[in-house]
């Protein structure tokens, strides 16, 4: 009789909790938009008309593509989050309409495609615009950030001076969210760490400091674990469209999320778009109506599935505002998206001459740093070419 009585306070706890995580479902008041294998994403009503989107991310499963607009400068030792203050460059990059970078994202990866969301903070409202904190491409860092509001000698607000970034940190089977130092640059320093994006802790955006917390268009991100194994498998991004941050990380907490939550670009630059939604939400004119500062963006987040493209190779780049004349001597960054699956070769041209061969093969990941070691001139353009098959290629004029 004992033996029973032992056995059944040991299977008490474990039976309770199998009932309440049966009985309990955190997405139970969520409205089901679309789910793939990998990936879904729900809709809430939030008081007052609101609306929240959850984003439910298998990076096992999905591939997180970061694109940006070709650099209009390279902004050299105007970095002041990596390598110290002044210890790397900060580009203007190329602000592009929303929707071009959508039709654009279509274009190379067709059903494939699952959403897009605009991401890091930026600093200009012009044809082209310096990040505020740093962002790792593919292996590069491609911008060391300039953002007045952040641990830096002379912030624009006190309380600046001693926060620490937080930086998202993802790969083919999971992601996290550490602290950053942007003295050493860690974790962005690291070979292995290969994309990340350096931003606020959520409590942190100015918007919630300096501004009191208001209701606005925001986008906030937490990781979770949900197979047992160690390493969080899945990234949650919920936006709302009028909602306090608190808010929006309490809804992340209600989910599961324990660790750290950020947040990235929101207010009138917000976008959002789901395949099967479509624009969910689009980034505002300004106030005068009369140009479009915050629905050209210069930094996006594509998601999509990792299975066979079906769409034929293309390798895509546009010109930047202004021409720029990379220099001797001085990193340039070339920048381009495309869907192969090889390598690719970059090369100098001056009209059908061949002037140098930047690399004859490296990957097709859409980012090469180059330093010329000869005199660049004007009229000269990079040709980016498929490995396999020459007649693929996508070119940019110096």
């Amino acid at each position: 009789m004992n033996v029973v009585i032992n056995l059944l306070l040991f299977l008490l706890p474990i039976l309770s909790s199998l009932w309440i995580a049966q009985s309990f479902n955190p997405l139970s008041s969520y409205q089901t938009l679309q789910t793939i294998d990998g990936a879904a994403i729900y809709k809430k009503e939030l008081t007052n008309g609101n609306e929240a989107y959850l984003q439910v991310i298998d990076l096992r499963k999905l591939q997180i593509d970061q694109i940006t607009g070709e650099v209009d400068n390279m902004g050299l030792n105007e970095g002041k989050y990596y390598k110290g203050e002044g210890g790397h460059y900060s580009p203007f990059f190329k602000t592009k309409l929303f929707s071009e970078v959508t039709d654009e994202y279509k274009n190379l990866y067709a059903n494939n495609v699952f959403s897009m969301i605009n991401c890091s903070f930026f600093e200009q409202y012009e044809s082209s615009s310096q990040l505020s904190f740093p962002i790792k491409l593919n292996g590069v860092v491609i911008s060391g950030g300039t953002s007045p509001y952040g641990p830096i000698k002379q912030p624009k607000d006190k309380y600046y001076s001693n926060i620490h970034l937080k930086a998202l940190v993802w790969n083919s089977k999971q992601a996290y969210i550490t602290d950053y130092d942007q003295v050493s640059g860690s974790p962005l320093n690291q070979n292995a760490v290969k994309n990340a994006i350096v931003t606020y802790r959520y409590s942190d955006h100015p918007a919630k400091v300096l501004a009191q917390n208001q209701a606005n268009k925001y986008q906030v991100m937490g990781t979770l674990n949900k197979d047992g194994v160690k390493g969080d498998e899945l990234l949650l991004i919920m936006t709302v469209n009028q909602a306090t941050l608190d808010e929006a990380a309490d809804l992340l907490r209600k989910l599961g999320v324990k660790g750290d939550i950020i947040t990235v670009d929101g207010g009138r630059s917000t976008y959002l778009f789901n395949s099967q939604s479509g624009n969910i939400i689009v980034p505002q004119l300004s106030n005068s109506q009369e140009n479009s500062a915050f629905r050209d963006l210069p930094h996006y987040l594509g998601l999509r599935k990792k299975t066979k493209n079906q769409v034929a190779p293309k390798i895509l780049i546009s010109q930047p505002v202004n021409k720029v004349l990379a220099k001797k001597d001085q990193p340039y960054l070339i920048l381009w998206r495309d869907n192969l699956n090889g390598d690719v070769s970059i090369k100098l041209y001056d009209g059908n001459k061949l002037i140098q061969n930047i690399s004859s093969r490296t990957a097709s990941d859409g980012v090469y740093e180059w330093t010329p070691r000869i005199s660049v001139k004007e009229g000269y353009f990079i040709r980016i070419s498929s490995w396999k098959d020459r007649n693929i290629f996508g070119q940019l004029q110096l």
